[in-house]
């Protein structure tokens, strides 16, 4: 995956649902309903940066996400809008095993 913007919403994506113990399928079903068009192994591939997607349908993907998440315990993943934002934090985390 060469792009880094998608690249950083992968991780991103990929660790809040790992903390949140979401499975990739309950993701990609919501993510269906938005009007997502990945089919389920485009996305799992993407998660794992083994795939790069447009920016809309990584939009989705944070969206799906974002409605599966419980605020209190889990931090919101960004869109790429909010990764372009000045002065947002465009660190990429470290990857947890």
């Amino acid at each position: 995956m060469d792009d880094s913007l998608g690249r950083e919403q992968a991780v991103r994506l990929h660790q809040a649902l790992e903390r949140a113990s979401i499975k990739h399928r309950r993701l990609w079903v919501r993510y269906l309903s938005l009007g997502g068009s990945a089919d389920e192994l485009e996305v799992g591939a993407y998660l794992h940066q083994c795939l790069e997607l447009p920016t809309r349908e990584r939009d989705l993907l944070s969206w799906a996400a974002n409605t599966l998440l419980d605020r209190r315990y889990h931090p919101r993943v960004p869109s790429s809008a909010d990764l372009l934002r000045p002065g947002s934090d465009r660190g990429v985390p470290e990857r947890t095993a």
